[in-house]
């Protein structure tokens, strides 16, 4: 019953951010499991600092710029942050691929 919900709540929002995502960006996003949508948009939103650093390119700028534009309605809704373009977008959609990788330590 939790996934037939996380698929309906997902096709939802994903209706309502398409008038104003790229095509381009939404094919992108449908690469991704449903999990792993869902896991991603977990961490978009609620992730803290240490986990959002995790993903590909973000560092201090684009770091506060996502958590400025918090709550995300989906994943793709990302692109529309200062900072946060399709390649950008592409590398957190190979990150969520892989299992979501810690970085390694410097």
């Amino acid at each position: 019953m939790k996934t037939l919900l996380a698929i309906f709540l997902l096709l939802g929002t994903a209706l309502v951010a398409a008038d104003k995502i790229p095509v381009r960006i939404q094919a992108i996003a449908q690469m991704l499991t449903i999990t792993q949508r869902m896991k991603l948009l977990d961490l978009l939103n609620k992730g803290r600092d240490e986990s959002l650093r995790s993903l590909p390119g973000v560092g201090e700028t684009r770091l506060e710029a996502i958590k400025k534009a918090r709550p995300f309605n989906d994943i793709t809704e990302v692109t529309q942050v200062p900072g946060v373009g399709e390649g950008t977008f592409i590398d957190f959609v190979k990150h969520a691929k892989a299992g979501f990788p810690k970085k390694a330590a410097k």
